[in-house]
């Protein structure tokens, strides 16, 4: 599995590097479209990795706003299988399910504001024949996961004395969100596209996997440059928490992330995109699930007249044990 994601990584590294050359080869300069006609912007996937999706992980963003009095609404969902262990530390077996509503709405001088309902689920996504197959189907190592009770659930860190099984299946974090995003350097300038968002986040259970009332909130700096065959993306972000553990796990207060990204546009408003995301770890002292996680996420936007479709993959490298086994992911955004 390793030497297979290395791989993974080192052609994600290739890739960008071909369009940009592939770019400088074009003799004309190119120039950002309007709204809606030009980027898709990056994949709505925010971390899915063990501790970082519990809480308010950031949705790389696209710093070409909203124009004023355009709104718009959309619904993201993505299904996860988690499969990691590590000797005499933890064992983690199980899907969950992340699930996101939202209304966008543009304002004057270039600014916007988000509202979202969230929700992260643990459930049975019944996803593991389907991951042994993709694993077989590419030559990954199961890592252990073929040993394993199918679409079982088990979580279990012996240091801090959880052992879960099927009953851990409901447990839900439900918040709500308000992103306000504010445009620094617009595309029409030539330069970069560069904006900064706000992001705040409420847990409104009081018997779910976050402590009721937890607040958590940060910033998020969103880079995109127009190229002539689509758009390169980079985001990074700072977290800080208001809660400090899930199911008597303690959890750090604050979070690094980032992204980079690039938009290979094709004919006909479709693009295929391909992005590495990385988390700082938020768990204390266990392990690899303290350590960075970096996923790949790779997929395919699609445009019509109101509409836009977004379907993704994710998997993990780097660090196998503190990042999804594999995770599919599908959104769709309505332009009112």
């Amino acid at each position: 599995m390793k030497v297979f994601t290395v791989l993974y990584f080192r052609f994600f590294i290739l890739f960008i590097f071909i369009a940009i050359t592939q770019d400088r080869a074009y003799a004309y300069e190119p120039e950002p479209e309007e709204y809606w006609n030009g980027t898709l912007g990056p994949l709505t996937i925010r971390s899915l990795s063990p501790a970082q999706s519990l809480r308010l992980s950031p949705v790389p963003r696209s710093p070409y706003g909203l124009p004023e009095g355009q709104t718009e609404l959309q619904f993201n969902i993505a299904a996860a299988s988690v499969y990691s262990s590590q000797e005499n530390l933890f064992v983690l077996d199980y899907h969950f399910t992340d699930t996101r509503f939202a209304i966008n709405r543009g304002f004057a001088n270039n600014w916007s504001a988000e509202f979202s309902i969230n929700e992260r689920r643990i459930v049975n996504a019944h996803l593991d024949q389907l991951t042994l197959e993709f694993h077989d189907l590419f030559d990954i190592d199961q890592n252990g996961r073929d040993e394993a009770v199918k679409d079982g659930t088990h979580i279990q860190i012996s240091e801090y004395g959880i052992n879960l099984g099927k009953e851990a299946r409901g447990q839900t974090s439900q918040t709500v969100g308000i992103s306000v995003q504010k445009v620094l350097a617009d595309k029409s300038i030539g330069w970069p596209a560069i904006a900064m968002n706000f992001n705040i986040s409420y847990e409104m259970l009081h018997d779910g996997l976050i402590e009721h009332g937890a607040f958590d909130y940060g910033v998020q700096f969103s880079v995109a440059q127009k190229k002539n065959n689509g758009y390169a993306y980079a985001n990074l972000s700072y977290t800080e928490f208001g809660s400090k553990d899930v199911l008597g796990m303690p959890l750090t207060d604050h979070q690094f992330s980032g992204m980079l990204g690039y938009e290979f546009n094709m004919e006909g408003d479709e693009a295929f995109i391909l992005q590495y995301l990385f988390s700082e770890g938020v768990v204390v002292d266990i392990g690899e699930l303290s350590e960075y996680s970096h996923e790949i996420h790779i997929g395919y936007k699609w445009r019509t007249e109101s509409y836009l479709f977004e379907a993704g993959l994710v998997e993990n490298i780097v660090n196998f044990e503190n990042s999804p086994d594999v995770a599919f992911t599908f959104g769709v955004t309505y332009k009112l």
